[in-house]
């Protein structure tokens, strides 16, 4: 009944929003092959045939979603060998970065519209034998279509937010069916595995698994990715470096304020705000210009060959950067945080060994800052008077600023390891 319903609308739904499509492809004057793949139709020799090697269908929202199914990959290539993989993602960024970090073989799609007839042809086109979803976007044809097709499906790395819990519990009638069926959900805390069972999850289906990203972050703070983002922003080591990363409105102009009474002891002092998204680069640029300091884009950085050193404020309009970025950070702070939008990822900056500020608002990441908390390498910050005198104190004590960073560092190390726990899981369900 509930997959009826469900599907009448979203069939509905569809169809209604048809003639804005059809608008939209004869201004362009081409249909998107891409739209083809959300409709299930994928081109010729996209899906050749897997053989005998199984298929696993991973599922990986944007850019976050894919760098973990990189690591999730390479674990299963190192424990299974040989075996056939398809990799859907809902974004065309999360897309680019699958075509540049999957193996070459690799199968990448969009992932379908949900809508019945969607998924049901892409996935007897695709006839994976496995299906791996990351984080918790519940779709539900895709799920339904793993149990009518006979799919063993898993989730790794689920987390269900304090803000969406809510939501979920009014949908309580729709999660409790297409959470059943999961073969394993493997949540990263105890407080998301209480979330999803609060839901619908059967209890004998949840685990409280860790965070496989954990191992990403480890694997991917090398200090080469250091050097080349010293070398692009050409920072002088010897100048405070104040990292401002994925900003939203309203928190820029606290930065900015922040600045310029830290500015004041120390003159030196690099600033370097990179918004969440760049297209509001303009509005702090007007922020940055009515405060009458001095700034250059990221983008301009590489064509001026004239500069030897980084400008006193840097604003970054190029995205993909700022995870190597938090290395050249003697203070640095967390956006997303000071308004109410459930924080950032704080272990991108800590796993680097470095002390992280963050706002009163970080309930999408409450198990990240509990983990800084415990060592004392989180500073809750609540306006730009205390982010002054924040970091003003880990500039005066770089000691203890440097000690603090490294217990932030052997703290997320010692979570690592969680993915090769829950591959092993699943082994069991490959033919």
């Amino acid at each position: 009944m509930v997959f009826w319903v469900y599907n009448i609308i979203a069939t509905v739904g569809l169809f209604c929003a048809g003639p804005v499509i059809f608008l939209w492809f004869l201004i362009r004057g081409s249909i998107d092959t891409h739209f083809k793949e959300r409709l299930g139709i994928l081109p010729r020799g996209l899906m050749p045939s897997k053989g005998k090697r199984p298929r696993i269908w991973i599922h990986a929202v944007s850019v976050g979603e894919v760098k973990l199914a990189n690591v999730i990959v390479r674990v299963l290539k190192s424990q299974k060998g040989v075996f056939s993989l398809v990799l859907s993602t809902t974004t065309s960024s999360g897309r680019e970065t699958a075509r540049k970090t999957m193996p070459t073989d690799a199968i990448v799609i969009y992932t379908p519209i949900d809508v019945w007839w969607c998924v049901k042809r892409s996935f007897q086109r695709a006839s994976p034998d496995l299906f791996i979803n990351l984080e918790t976007e519940i779709w539900p044809n895709l799920l339904w279509a793993c149990k009518k097709l006979n799919i063993p499906a898993f989730l790794i790395n689920g987390r269900i937010s304090v803000r969406s819990i809510g939501t979920y519990k009014r949908l309580r009638f729709l999660t409790e069916d297409v959470l059943s069926t999961y073969r394993l959900l493997s949540m990263i805390s105890t407080s998301d595995a209480q979330r999803i069972l609060a839901i619908g999850a059967e209890p004998d289906k949840v685990v409280v698994g860790g965070n496989a990203k954990y191992d990403l972050l480890i694997d991917e703070a090398r200090p080469e990715l250091s050097q080349k983002m010293a070398q692009i922003y050409k920072i002088d080591k010897k100048r405070p470096v104040f990292i401002a990363g994925s900003t939203r409105q309203g928190e820029e102009e606290i930065i900015i304020e922040a600045y310029l009474d830290l500015v004041k002891t120390y003159p030196e002092m690099i600033l370097i705000i990179a918004p969440r998204h760049s297209k509001r680069c303009g509005n702090i640029e007007s922020l940055l210009r009515s405060r009458s300091l001095n700034y250059c884009l990221r983008s301009s950085l590489e064509n001026d060959t004239n500069r030897d050193l980084a400008p006193s404020v840097i604003l970054v309009d190029k995205l993909g950067e700022l995870f190597g970025l938090y290395s050249l950070g003697t203070v640095i702070f967390c956006g997303a945080s000071l308004v109410p939008l459930g924080g950032q990822n704080i272990l991108e900056a800590a796993v680097w060994g470095k002390p992280v500020m963050y706002g009163p608002s970080m309930e999408d990441f409450l198990e990240a800052t509990e983990l800084l908390d415990k060592v004392g390498a989180g500073f809750r910050v609540e306006n730009r008077y205390d982010l002054v005198k924040t970091a003003t104190w880990l500039l005066e004590n770089p000691d203890e600023s440097d000690r603090l960073g490294r217990l932030a560092r052997d703290e997320i190390e010692s979570y690592i390891g969680s993915t090769r726990k829950r591959i092993e899981d699943i082994f069991r369900f490959l033919p």
